[in-house]
């Protein structure tokens, strides 16, 4: 079974203005990474590993057997956004298309901040979906599926991008979330992708938003994966398999206990 696995990478120094931050701050500095790549080589075997920088001042220390390009901007996030796509966005577009001209089967994507538990728990993932893309399960937040581990089948790619391409709102109108699952409905060329943007008024944006993620879910056609749990909590750190972001100094400590 092979497959490549894709990944963004964004550290800076100055503090993080964003009005809601999730996790330990370690999660954001430079040595996170080391605990992110001794979890891919602990539990996954990919072909390849791909990371898109998103122009950062600070580069980790990046193991010879991956591939790490830089962009000559940072995209900046859904809610602070330069251009049409957010940084995360743009490491996804460029990393699975990557993918897309490997010799693999799948792609993967581990966000900088996942960590995974489970010796082969890529593979356990695959054998379990029933259809072309899986995405995680949302729980404790009102979005369609969540982004930080997901898996794509590579015959799907081309027409998963294409579509992604095709939704005219950026990522602050439309979220990643949304388009995602837009992309993956057999009825995508009859949506009316204009009812999924956000409106600037903030009282309509939040009576719109759960409604569109309802909808937007309800058109999409993807498997959730088998494992928890991403953003969700709580995490039981006694699966044989999960995965989670955006730790807390606890959690990050229990999981340095397993094995």
């Amino acid at each position: 079974m092979k497959y490549i696995i894709g990944s963004g990478w964004w550290c800076s120094p100055e503090k993080d203005t964003r009005e809601k931050l999730y996790g330990d701050e370690f999660i954001r500095g430079q040595a996170f990474h080391n605990e992110w790549i001794h979890s891919i080589k602990a539990y996954t075997s990919p072909e390849k590993i791909y990371i898109v920088d998103s122009n950062s001042p600070i580069i980790p220390e990046v193991d010879k057997n991956i591939v790490f390009v830089s962009l000559n901007e940072n995209g900046g996030h859904s809610t602070n956004l330069k251009g049409k796509y957010s940084g995360w966005m743009r490491s996804v577009i460029h990393s699975m298309s990557y993918a897309q001209n490997c010799d693999c089967q799948y792609y993967v994507y581990v966000e900088q901040d996942v960590l995974l538990y489970g010796k082969g728990i890529i593979e356990h993932c695959i054998n379990n979906m029933k259809k072309p893309y899986a995405f995680g399960k949302c729980n404790d937040f009102n979005n369609p599926l969540q982004q930080s581990f997901f898996i794509v089948k590579k015959d799907a790619i081309d027409k998963f991008l294409a579509r992604i391409y095709l939704i005219d709102f950026d990522d602050s109108r439309i979220s990643p979330e949304k388009k995602f699952a837009l992309a993956t409905s057999p009825l995508f060329t009859f949506i009316p992708k204009f009812i999924f943007a956000s409106p600037k008024n903030k009282l309509l944006k939040k009576i719109l938003w759960r409604i569109q993620n309802k909808l937007s879910a309800f058109l999409g056609s993807y498997d959730y994966l088998i494992v928890g749990y991403g953003r969700d909590r709580p995490i039981n750190m006694g699966d044989d398999f999960f995965y989670f972001q955006h730790g807390n100094e606890s959690e990050l400590k229990k999981y340095s206990n397993l094995d």
